[in-house]
């Protein structure tokens, strides 16, 4: 059985794209607003449900970025999140 939230780490450049790209909703908004000073990784519980339509909102994102950094950035974060829908983690790997 599939647990309803997958907890995710993201770093906070990640965390500023989802905020500018990802239209994410309110429980994810709020969660990452209140990191936006934080310099750190840090984890986040994100609801399957938001997490597929967040995966959404960035391909549609990445769509419409002109080819470069920023697509880039974006296609990367978007395969992340699928793989943290896919697998139920999305923890950062460690060097």
């Amino acid at each position: 059985m599939k647990h309803e939230f997958v907890d995710i780490e993201f770093t906070p450049r990640e965390r500023f794209l989802i905020l500018k790209y990802g239209y994410p909703f309110e429980g994810i908004s709020a969660s990452l607003k209140a990191l936006t000073k934080s310099r750190c990784v840090e984890l986040v519980s994100v609801s399957r449900f938001e997490l597929e339509r967040l995966i959404g909102d960035l391909c549609a994102s990445i769509n419409d970025a002109k080819p470069g950094r920023l697509q880039n950035e974006l296609f990367c974060l978007c395969d992340r999140l699928e793989a943290a829908e896919r697998y139920g983690e999305g923890f950062l790997d460690e060097l």
